[in-house]
Order: C-alpha cells, then structure tokens, then sequence
C-alpha cells in the first residue's frame, strides 16, 4: 500500500468533529456537511502539496501539505525539520510529523493559528474555505484555488473508494447536462451534454423532427459538447442527438410571442394586455454608455424597483449609480437563462431588455418561500441566521413550490415518514459574485439537501448508508418534471443511469437544479 494510501483510508476513518475538539477549532459552527466538503477539499489539497504523497516532505516528515514550523504554536504536534524543497531557494525549517495520524490533527492545529480565526464561517464550500486561507497568507500561488478545485473529483473518489463505493472515471453514455423544454420562436437557445471520452474528437449528429439535418456537433477532448440552435416554426419539436449505437431523443415546444409581429425596426415593443404588463415608452438607451434622459431612467428605475430590484434607489429620482447598472446586469442575466452576471448593463430601445421589463412575466427578485409543514417543505436556508443565500426570481420561487406539493403528493403520502423536501443556497440579496459558489449569482439555481432514512436530511454524501436513494429518486422526479427545470446535478451513479440527473463535481452532498427563463407573457 503506497503512502497516499495510507493517508487516504486513515483521513476517511478520521471524525473531524473529534478532532476540530481536540485542537481548537469551533465544531459546533460547522455542520455536518460542511466537514465533508472540508474533508474533500484538503484532501485535494494534500495530493497537490505532496505531489500525491510523493514529495520529500511528504515521505520524510508525513508533511503533505507543505506545513512550515510555527514555534510555539505546533510545539507537541510536530518538530522542526530544515530541508530545501523545490519551492524555497534556500533551506526551510517545516513540521515534521510522527505518523499520518500526528499529520491529520497537526494539519488542522496549524489552521487554529490567529492568522487564521474565523475559518469556521467559510466552510460551507470548497472555494470559500480556498479563498480564505489564500487571502491569510496560506498560498502565493495566484492560480492556487483553482489548481486545488480541479483536483476535488480525484479527492473525492478516493475518499469513496476508501468507503467502498467505486466511482466510474467518466460517463458511460451520452447524457444532456443542459436543455430547455420551451422556447420561443426566433429564440436562439443552447443545447449542453457530455458523451464518453473514448468518444472524444468525434462528431454527433442533429437530426430536426426526423427530417432536417443540422450541422454535426464536435465532442471536446474532456467529452463534453454544446451547440446553438433557433427554431423558425411554431410547435411540437422533435431533435435526436446521436453517434454511433447512442441516441438522444429531446422534444421542446416551440412557443410564437404574442409581440411577434414587432421587427427589429420596432421602436415602441408591443406590451402583453395580461396583468402585471407594463407599458415602458423610452426616448433613448438608458444604463452604462446610454443616451440616459431623464424621464427614461425614471421609467426603467420605477420598473426595476417594482420588480422587487431596490437597490435602484429612489425611483422618482434620474440619478443613475452602480446600483441601476448592477440591477439592469442582473436583469439581462436572468432573462438570458445564464448562472453568472454577465450583462451590459443597458436598455436598448426596442431591445430584448426592454422587452422583458414591460413582459406581464417580468422576472420579480424575492426572498425564496418559507418552510411549508403542511407541504412537506424546507427552506433551511432562511433558517440558516449564518448565511444570506435567501434570494431569486420568483420563477424560481414558483418553480420550488411546485416540486414540493408534486413530491408530497407523488410519495410523502405513501410515504409518511420520508424526508421532507429541503432546500439550502439560492442567490445574494442582490444577486452576483458569491465566494460560495461558480454559479448561484441569478436566482435560477437551487440547491436540495439530500434526503435520509430516517426522515431527517443533509450532512450526507449519496454513498453514505445513512442515504434515502428512493426519496431521493422521487425528487429529482418531482423536479424533471417542472418545464423551466433544464438541468440537474447529483453524483448518484444509480440514478445518474436512470438519467434523472447528471454527475458534476462537488455535488456528492446534494441535488443541484437550473430553471429556464419561461416564455415571455
């Protein structure tokens, strides 16, 4: 058995509560889950430090993440061992540690130094918990949150395989990771899966209601692949997906905007007589390198504001400040169907943005609905006084409410006793970056605690035996059923088969789901 070995199957056994006790640190801050998340991303760590347990320290001083000594805070947890190492130009005294067992509590009695109080509040994943010990000092290395992020799946099956559990290297079947179920027609859409990687540089073929080809569609050399599409007719659509003896059979409706007889010429866009439609008439552009009238700030603010986008600042007011430019970023992101703020920031006249802002649809930003007894239902989140990931579209919103009374419906009446259906981070009181997550900036994604036996939930991974798989299969039912529902993550490999869900890094401790913008109205 190799040294990595050794490390790998002792940090499995090891119970971080015990030993966040044992050396300082506050383990009533940190949950269940988190420590799992914690347990998965050092681990990570140590294979980058050590060079998967293969560096000199490593081997001579069961160092495997480059611990220099700290006198007099390691004192009786390590000792001081000068040696030069590829990354310092001259010799360096670091922790030498007895055994892998000395290493792993040493390990986490280093992190209890004052440089680095507060670890406890940036647990919950695994860039969060990187970036702090970054931004203290733990690393120089610029790239180094990504370098250790990209090492997570690695951490992650051997910790699995430690407990039994055999993770496949890649996919085994051609799978859609992103798709929506309605479109509008004219929408330019996007289509995202993976395919296996012995299936890498080939080409997939598109076939349109079993009569139009489309363009082939390349497979990357990590086995992904994506394309985009319009539909220019109304209707039932069929598209397969296909290479060699796999096929992929999607169908999406194919929806004509009630404004879809404006062209591009079209100055003042056609507004919906449904409620909540706004007419917004604008003189010129309004948000960063706008023509920004007076009165067409007004407009757009008093719309954002009524949205439920406050940090506008007063509607009656033409000033404009980053909190217009953020929310109108926000806004264009949503509509967009995008994870991530990545707008221009402006109201063309006639443009998309503007159409939407005067849609009866609209999408509102809200506080994600409160826990529902009676309908079996979570929101641990706003239970979470700790955390601020409270908030999304009201599509969202709509969209969680409808997976919740579905489950109560379809299995927690035959089922009692079952978990209730809880979820956890939504989105940012005003949406954007967030240390937590890649994603998670628009309000469209949702994060689902998994489900356990005991009727409880959370703090698990999907191996673990503590796991309700048939809950969790009637969830992820529940939810692909909701058309906005376009994707969904969790590394079940059971129900990854029954493709109810696809396979995602960092997503072994819960259920991760995107919606769709739905058609405008």
């Amino acid at each position: 058995m190799s040294l990595l070995d050794d490390l790998v199957k002792n940090y499995f056994n090891k119970d971080l509560a015990t030993i966040f006790t044992q050396v300082g640190v506050e383990s009533a801050k940190i949950t269940a889950i988190n420590r799992q998340i914690l347990k998965e991303v050092t681990l990570a760590q140590w294979l980058l430090e050590s060079a998967r347990g293969k560096s000199e320290l490593a081997i001579n001083a069961n160092n495997f993440a480059g611990l220099k000594w700290r006198n007099p805070d390691m004192k009786g947890f390590a000792e001081p061992l000068k040696i030069k190492v590829p990354s310092e130009l001259v010799e360096v005294e670091f922790c030498k540690f007895q055994d892998i067992d000395a290493f792993i509590v040493g390990y986490w009695k280093f992190l209890t130094r004052s440089p680095y109080k507060g670890l406890e509040d940036h647990t919950n994943t695994p860039e969060n918990f990187l970036g702090f010990l970054q931004g203290k000092g733990y690393s120089s290395d610029p790239k180094y949150v990504s370098k250790v992020v990209d090492l997570l799946p690695e951490a992650q099956k051997l910790l699995a395989n430690a407990g039994g559990v055999v993770i496949p290297a890649s996919v085994e079947q051609l799978q859609l990771i992103r798709v929506p179920k309605e479109v509008e027609l004219g929408q330019n859409f996007r289509i995202e899966g993976v395919a296996r990687l012995t299936d890498s540089g080939k080409l997939l073929s598109i076939m349109i209601d079993n009569q139009l080809p489309a363009a082939s569609v390349p497979i990357s050399e990590d086995g992904k692949w994506q394309f985009d599409f319009v539909f220019k007719q109304e209707g039932d659509r069929r598209m397969i997906i296909a290479i060699d003896d796999q096929t992929l059979e999607i169908k999406i409706k194919v929806i004509v905007p009630f404004d879809n007889k404006d062209d591009e010429n079209t100055q003042q866009p056609t507004a919906s007589s449904l409620p909540g439609a706004k007419v917004i008439k604008l003189g010129g552009s309004v948000g960063i390198g706008g023509v920004n009238k007076a009165d067409d700030v007004k407009a757009i603010k008093a719309r954002l504001h009524e949205l439920g986008y406050r940090w506008v600042g007063d509607p009656n007011s033409a000033d404009r400040d980053r909190g217009l430019f953020d929310a109108i970023k926000l806004f264009q992101s949503i509509i967009a169907g995008r994870s991530t703020v990545n707008g221009d920031g402006r109201v063309d006249v006639g443009g998309i943005t503007h159409r939407w802002l005067q849609a009866a649809n609209a999408p509102r930003w809200e506080l994600m609905p409160k826990s529902d007894p009676d309908n079996g239902f979570v929101n641990g989140e706003l239970e979470d006084t700790q955390d601020n990931h409270d908030f999304g579209t009201h599509w969202l919103a709509d969209v969680i409410k409808k997976i919740a009374q579905d489950y109560q419906n379809s299995y927690r009446k035959t089922y009692p006793t079952a978990a209730r259906f809880a979820i956890n981070d939504v989105s940012l009181p005003h949406g954007g970056d967030t240390p937590d997550h890649r994603g998670h900036e628009t309000g469209m994604m949702c994060d689902v605690y998994l489900p356990k036996k005991n009727g409880n939930f959370g703090g698990i991974v999907w191996s673990s035996s503590e796991y309700d798989q048939d809950a969790a299969r009637a969830i992820l039912k529940s939810i692909g059923k909701q058309k906005l529902v376009r994707a969904v993550f969790f590394n079940d490999q059971q129900l990854i088969k029954e493709r109810l869900c696809v396979s995602l890094s960092g997503h072994d401790n819960h259920i991760h789901f995107e919606i769709n913008p739905p058609v405008r109205s």
